[in-house]
C-alpha cells in the first residue's frame, strides 16, 4: 500500500537561519583515516607520524552484539601541541633485569627484540629494545657498584583535541587526548 503523505525534510523551525548543527557532513572527507591502535600508538603501521589532523572510525572491528553510544562512531583529531618531556634522559628500566646488580663489568643483550609498556604520566606507551642475553651486544657497567640497565632517550607528549560524532554523525562532545612516544632510545648501565 502506498502512502500519499508528504514529508518535510527541511531544516527544523527551531534553528535559526544561518545556524547550523555540526555534523561529520560538514568535513573535508580528503582527512586520513587511521585505525585506534594507530592513533593510540602515535604512530602509523608503517612506522611515520601521524598526521596533524585524522578520523579514527570506532563503528570497525566492534562486536555487533556489544555496540553502544560509548564504543560506536566517529572521532577526529586535531593536533594541538607537542612538548618533549624527556630529552636525552632515563625511560624506565629495562625489563629484563628486575634488581639491582653488584660486581657486573658488561650487560648482554641478544638480537631479538622485546616490546613493553611505559607511563610517564600521560597514559601507556611501548618501547622496544633489545632483550636479555648471554652474549652479543653488550653494555658496560661498573663492577664496584651496585648497577641495573635503564633505557634512555627522547619522550615526547602530543595533545590532541578530539571531537567525537555519533553513529549519524551528529556532534556529541569532545574531549583531550594525550599520546606519549619514544624516540631515540638506547640502554645503558645505571648506578644505585
Amino acid at each position: 500500500m502506498e502512502s500519499t503523505e508528504s514529508y518535510d525534510f527541511s531544516t527544523p523551525e527551531t534553528i535559526s537561519e544561518g545556524e547550523s548543527i555540526e555534523s561529520m557532513e560538514s568535513y573535508d572527507f580528503s582527512t586520513p583515516v587511521v585505525s585506534e591502535e594507530e592513533a593510540e600508538s602515535g604512530y602509523m603501521n608503517d612506522g611515520t607520524e601521524l598526521p596533524d589532523e585524522f578520523i579514527v572510525n570506532r563503528n570497525e572491528n566492534t562486536n555487533s552484539l556489544l555496540r553502544s553510544p560509548a564504543t560506536t562512531g566517529t572521532e577526529k583529531w586535531t593536533k594541538e601541541s607537542t612538548t618533549r618531556k624527556i630529552s636525552d634522559g632515563f625511560i624506565a628500566w629495562h625489563p629484563g633485569w628486575s634488581e639491582y646488580q653488584y660486581n657486573i663489568s658488561d650487560y648482554y643483550f641478544s638480537n631479538d627484540s622485546i616490546s613493553f609498556s611505559v607511563s610517564i604520566g600521560y597514559g601507556y606507551f611501548s618501547i622496544s629494545v633489545d632483550k636479555a642475553g648471554s652474549s652479543g651486544q653488550s653494555i658496560k657497567a661498573d663492577p664496584k657498584k651496585w648497577t641495573r640497565p635503564g633505557v634512555y632517550g627522547n619522550v615526547d607528549v602530543t595533545k590532541y583535541n578530539v571531537k567525537k560524532y555519533n553513529v549519524a554523525g551528529i556532534y556529541i562532545g569532545s574531549t583531550t587526548k594525550y599520546i606519549s612516544k619514544a624516540s631515540s632510545t638506547y640502554v645503558k648501565s645505571r648506578n644505585k
